[in-house]
C-alpha cells in the first residue's frame, strides 16, 4: 500500500494484519516521553538485521522479529524496552503492550492484539515511512565472535538515518526543536504552535521543501544581481518521496 499520502496529511492508518489502527504522533505528543527515549523506541522497532555484514545474524538466520523479541526479553536491555512501550502508547493509544517470549501483544478492552513474525514486517514497512528511515544510510559493521546474546546490544550500536542525522546537525541538543525553530523563523504561514502540532513525517517534509526553495531562491537572487552561480539547484517543487 502507498501511505505517502496518508503520511503527508497525518491521518490514523489501518494495519488490518495486526487488527490494529496506527496513530501518526505529533511532535507535540514525542516531547511528552523525550526525544532520547523517541529515537531509542524507532532504533528497536525498526531493527533490521541487514545492518550486519557479517556473523552472528547470518549464521542463525534470524530474522528482524527474532531480535526484536532478543531485545525486548533481554533483562539487560530493560531501558530500550521501557522506550519501545512508551513510542508504542504513542503509536496505538489506548493499548497496554505486553511480551512474552514469543510475542508482543497489545491489550485494549481485554482483548489483544498479536505481534508475531508473519506480522511484524507489515509495522516494520510502515515505520519506516512514518520514521523517515532510509536502509542505504544506515551503518554497517561486523559484530565479531560474541555469543548470539549478545547481538541486540551490538546492533543498537548502529545508527539509522534520524539518529545519525540527530548527532551531526545537533550535537547533544534537540533536532526537532531545531526544526521547529528554523521553519518559525522561514515560515510566514506557519506559528510554532502549528509547526509542534505536525508529524515527524510532516516536520521532516517541510524542511526538505524549505531547503529547497531556499536554494532556488538564493539562485534567482544571485542572477538577477548579474552573478553567475556555478550550478543550477534542483527545481523546488519537484517530488520528494
Amino acid at each position: 500500500m502507498d501511505y505517502r499520502l496518508a503520511l503527508m496529511t497525518g491521518v490514523d492508518i489501518p494495519v488490518p494484519e495486526c487488527g490494529l489502527t496506527l496513530h501518526q504522533p505529533t511532535i507535540q505528543e514525542i516531547s511528552m516521553i523525550g526525544e532520547e527515549q523517541f529515537f531509542i523506541g524507532v532504533q528497536v522497532l525498526c531493527v533490521d538485521k541487514n545492518m550486519y555484514t557479517q556473523g552472528e545474524i547470518a549464521s542463525l538466520e534470524m530474522t528482524n522479529f527474532q531480535i526484536f523479541m532478543m531485545i525486548m526479553n533481554e533483562k539487560t536491555q530493560r531501558d530500550k524496552k521501557t522506550a519501545v512501550f512508551q513510542l508504542l502508547g504513542l503509536l496505538f493509544p489506548g493499548y497496554n503492550p505486553m511480551i512474552t517470549p514469543r510475542a508482543l501483544l497489545l491489550n485494549k478492552n481485554g482483548e489483544n492484539s498479536i505481534i508475531v513474525e508473519n506480522n511484524f514486517e507489515f509495522l516494520q514497512r510502515i515505520f519506516s515511512q512514518l520514521f523517515c528511515l532510509s536502509a542505504s544510510a544506515q551503518d554497517s559493521f561486523n559484530p565479531g565472535n560474541d555469543a548470539a546474546k549478545k547481538i541486540a546490544d551490538k546492533l543498537m550500536r548502529a545508527r539509522q538515518r534520524v539518529a545519525a542525522q540527530k548527532k551531526a546537525e545537533n550535537g547533544d541538543g534537540s533536532v526537532f526543536a531545531q526544526y521547529l525553530s528554523i521553519l518559525t523563523i522561514g515560515l510566514d504561514s506557519m506559528s510554532l504552535s502549528d509547526l509542534a502540532h505536525l508529524t515527524m513525517y510532516q516536520l521532516y517534509d517541510l524542511v526538505e521543501r524549505y531547503k529547497l526553495y531556499v536554494n532556488w531562491d538564493l539562485d534567482i537572487r544571485q542572477k538577477l544581481a548579474g552573478g553567475k552561480p556555478d550550478s543550477s539547484p534542483d527545481n523546488w517543487m519537484k517530488i520528494i518521496h
